[in-house]
């Protein structure tokens, strides 16, 4: 049976289904070339726009004075979030609206896998132990006053610019995913995040994570020593 051809340049044996294109055949080299923002909903699309993403910022991980990586990377988060204001701004305005549904929103999104890498080192709660000691064990601690203000010394000790500079850059990278996936709910969650904690607010939940997540590993290690 002959190999259907690329209904694009007619020569290449069509290996992709075109969704732009009334579902016919592509061939990878037309796919490629000829693929715009009206292909977001596209495997290949979100997967090709991943890797140069990632490939932006390795290259551009050097460049002092960027926050998110590249310039190039830079600009698309720039253009997300303008869009994501500009054209998708009732999920952001909703969380504005019920900071309640934001801190919920917020703890289910990050308390998940794709998050885990983000915590507190173990030199970084060695920091915070030896400043202000360890925190009580009793349940529920931390919603005391003396929780939350050795909770907000501890996140304020931790939390330097240059910390933020390295979290920032995956996470953003995380947040062109969920917005080029058109999961506008789940950009804004990690957009007004990153603008929270940048003006200083770090009594939100991804920072609240990332702490808790490094104080149940230095825990877990004192029981095991």
């Amino acid at each position: 049976m002959p190999k259907i051809k690329c209904f694009n340049c007619s020569s290449k044996p069509g290996k992709r289904k075109c969704i732009i294109n009334s579902s016919n055949l592509i061939c990878p080299v037309c796919c490629a070339t000829i693929r715009d923002d009206k292909c977001m909903e596209c495997s290949y699309y979100q997967e090709s726009a991943e890797f140069a993403a990632k490939k932006q910022e390795r290259e551009g991980s050097s460049s002092p004075g960027s926050y998110f990586g590249s310039p190039a990377i830079q600009k698309s988060i720039m253009e997300a979030s303008m869009d994501l204001m500009n054209t998708h701004a009732s999920a952001g305005a909703e969380y504005e609206k019920d900071p309640e549904k934001f801190t919920n929103d917020s703890f289910q999104f990050f308390n998940t896998g794709e998050f885990a890498e983000f915590s507190f080192s173990d030199d970084e709660i060695d920091l915070i132990i030896k400043e202000y000691g360890e925190p009580n064990d009793e349940e529920g601690w931390f919603h005391t006053d003396q929780g939350t203000v050795y909770y907000s010394n501890a996140v304020s000790l931790i939390m330097s610019d240059k910390r933020f500079r390295e979290f920032s850059k995956p996470l953003m990278n995380i947040f062109l995913k969920y917005y080029r996936k058109r999961e506008y709910a789940e950009a804004w969650l990690i957009l007004s995040t990153t603008n929270r904690i940048m003006e200083g607010d770090f009594i939100v939940p991804f920072t609240m994570l990332m702490f808790f997540r490094g104080i149940s590993r230095w825990k877990l290690g004192r029981t095991v020593s």
